[in-house]
């Protein structure tokens, strides 16, 4: 208690209990006067007393104590250093140095969970953005390329004493926040249900609720908790997006995209709508109808950079020159100061031949903005563009230094030493030492091994950690991956059995488990493995065609088999392989016509033309009497095999039944040909 306090509790108390004398009024009086004035006195000195003596319990300005913390920091007192930057945040300093130090401090003092509380009581007062704060626990947590969720979170969480509903909601969100980040959506679900709990009314825990619910293919209760949102009136908008995205997630695209274009009709002044709309369309294979649809957004929000972007990674994908010249000067016209308008006119000016002025724009542009990622990435486009690798390579190391987190640059580099294999290799070893820390880095280093065929070096990296870690997910793709190289395709299976063979399996792991039991050539599990798929995925367009197609070859169930490949249709209008499966179902069944146009469509679209939807082609054709017209496709269909050493087993499988129809069609002609003589 300040002395002040004492001294006037001391006061008060000599009031209370001074025997009062038997005299006059007036020399009563007197004696009230004077202690008054001793009280005043004592008051006084006290307040003089703590202005000086008392000098260091007067809080100290944010700025100063971050700047402690700092000093302490250097000479290596992490512990003052920790107790000083969280005096000074909480003072008010919510500067990047401040958060940073945290950071640093409490994982180097392993006191995560007492940072962890005062992210958390700060984003419940408003001093700090939710992105700040999800930015700030996925920092703490972050320790190697697997992380787990640390029990220092919980054990603080759980000790935390008493708060307020919005500190506990905050509290349980950035729980929910750093399972998710560690990759346990189930911890993470509990933990922001727990949130919503808190606070009905939680957005970012909502939200995320929703990611986490469809990670965990909860797709269903996922699809409820937007829904209701969008119902409600609550952040419509982004409900509106996370909804599409989750139908999209699960191949539902005929869904997605008309609640893609309800919500483009409600917020016509919002252009993101518009773009989603169109890239829905390009999923479904419907790149004429999504290249209208982003030029209207062009015309209409013609500063929306998303929808230009879009125009010309589909004009590339088409190979439209023109369209990419007449977006590339739309966009420069609009955007001039922007860096990609740079990239655009040194691109144009190499479509014309001038490659001197291509080279020039980026230089002049570089000299202001040496390390901008964009610009290297031109001047190594321009590079390869001229066929010339070394300089290409060149530049990309240069450019490797001065981003050195940049995973697109070093996979570039990587892919230019293709032809050195082994610089190709340190350099993905010593980008992924590193980052430590990105799952993404380690996994870009795995593939780099498998594309060079260093199963060996694959192996050593990749058993001790999933000896150690088997439940990281990286991990384990990567795994699979190296059983698939090394053909070792039993251990692969047995291992893909074990992944989804839980309560919970993923579908990325059972369609890899279905087209390895079409490689052994087994059709009971490759069905089994589908039909898990689309118990869980009821929309899942690969899943949907491949079990339809293989019902039908193996002539079983085949109303079943029509139903799910009109579901793959429906969501694919576009995609050849779809459309020749329900063709061939429905010849199957007997509907030689409709399986007819079906498998004409097919043929008509990109990737048709393969040599097994040419011999279903023919197949229809030869049944409905035209036996001539049917050979011919099917030569068609054999001169697109290469030499046999190279073909894989399916190709010759496909090859030798094709042959056999056309000896038999033959056949069938020279029977026909000598009855008419005879006759």
């Amino acid at each position: 208690m300040p002395v002040k306090c004492c001294a006037f509790r001391k006061y008060t108390m000599t009031l209370r209990t001074h025997p009062w004398p038997r005299k006059s009024p007036v020399s009563v009086l007197r004696r009230i006067l004077a202690l008054s004035a001793g009280g005043l006195a004592a008051i006084t000195a006290s307040i003089f007393t703590a202005t000086f003596a008392g000098a260091s319990s007067v809080p100290q300005p944010p700025d100063v104590l971050l700047s402690r913390a700092i000093a302490a920091q250097r000479n290596g007192r992490w512990v003052a250093a920790l107790a000083d930057v969280q005096k000074a945040i909480h003072a008010g300093n919510t500067q990047p140095a401040a958060i940073n130090l945290l950071i640093a401090a409490a994982r180097q003092q392993h006191h995560i969970g007492a940072a962890y509380l005062l992210v958390a009581d700060l984003a419940a007062q408003h001093r700090i953005t939710v992105s700040q704060s999800r930015d700030i626990v996925e920092a703490l947590i972050r320790r190697g390329p697997v992380q787990t969720l640390p029990e220092q979170l919980v054990h603080a969480r759980n000790h935390s004493g008493y708060g307020t509903q919005a500190q506990w909601a905050w509290r349980d969100y950035l729980l929910g926040v750093a399972a998710a980040e560690s990759g346990q959506p189930k911890q993470a679900i509990n933990w922001l249900q727990a949130s919503c709990l808190a606070n009905a009314k939680f957005w970012p825990a909502t939200e995320l609720l929703a990611d986490q619910l469809a990670t965990d293919y909860q797709f269903a209760a996922a699809e409820q908790l937007l829904a209701s949102a969008i119902k409600a009136n609550w952040h419509p908008r982004q409900a509106y997006h996370d909804l599409i995205g989750i139908y999209s997630a699960q191949d539902r695209l005929r869904k997605a995209l008309v609640l893609a274009q309800v919500a483009a009709g409600k917020y016509k002044t919002s252009p993101e709508f518009q773009v989603l709309v169109a890239r829905i369309y390009g999923l479904r294979q419907q790149q004429n109808i999504e290249q209208i649809v982003l030029m209207r957004a062009v015309q209409t929000f013609p500063r929306f950079k998303p929808a230009y972007l879009d125009l010309l990674d589909l004009a590339q994908n088409n190979g439209d020159g023109a369209l990419i010249e007449n977006i590339s000067r739309q966009y420069i016209r609009r955007f001039p100061r922007d860096i990609f308008s740079t990239v655009l006119q040194s691109r144009l000016a190499a479509q014309q031949g001038n490659a001197v002025l291509s080279g020039r724009i980026l230089t002049q542009a570089m000299k202001k903005k040496p390390a901008d990622l964009q610009l290297w990435l031109g001047r190594i486009e321009l590079a390869m563009a001229l066929k010339q690798t070394q300089a290409a390579t060149l530049l990309a190391r240069h450019a490797l230094v001065l981003n050195p987190d940049s995973l697109l640059l070093n996979q570039t580099l990587c892919g230019l030493l293709a032809s050195r294999p082994r610089e190709a290799i340190a350099t993905a070893q010593a980008f992924a030492n590193r980052h430590p820390q990105s799952p993404a880095a380690q996994q870009a280093y795995v593939q780099t091994l498998l594309q060079y065929k260093r199963l060996a070096l694959c192996k050593a990296f990749l058993h001790p950690l999933i000896k150690r870690y088997p439940a990281g997910r990286w991990i384990q793709q990567s795994w699979a991956d190296y059983l698939d190289a090394s053909h070792d395709y039993q251990a692969e299976r047995t291992f893909l059995i074990k992944l989804t063979s839980g309560p919970a399996p993923r579908v990325s792991d059972l369609l890899l488990l279905a087209t390895l039991d079409y490689k052994l050539h087994d059709l009971a599990g490759e069905e089994a493995a589908y039909k898990a798929v689309l118990k869980l995925e009821p929309a899942n367009s690969m899943a949907a065609n491949d079990l339809g197609y293989t019902l039908t070859v193996e002539n079983k169930e085949l109303p079943y088999a029509r139903k799910i490949i009109e579901i793959a249709v429906r969501n694919h209008p576009g995609d050849a392989a779809s459309r020749d499966s329900l063709g061939w179902v429905l010849y199957k069944q007997g509907h030689y016509q409709r399986a007819l146009e079906q498998l004409k469509q097919a043929v008509q679209l990109p990737g048709g033309q393969s040599p097994e939807g040419l011999e279903h082609l023919g197949a229809v054709i030869d049944k409905l009497g035209h036996r001539a017209r049917a050979i011919g496709i099917w030569k068609l269909a054999l001169k697109q095999f290469g030499p046999s050493p190279k073909l894989s087993p399916h190709q010759r499988k496909v090859k030798r039944r094709i042959e056999k129809r056309i000896k038999k069609a033959k056949l069938f002609q020279d029977m026909q040909s000598a009855g008419g003589k005879m006759m």
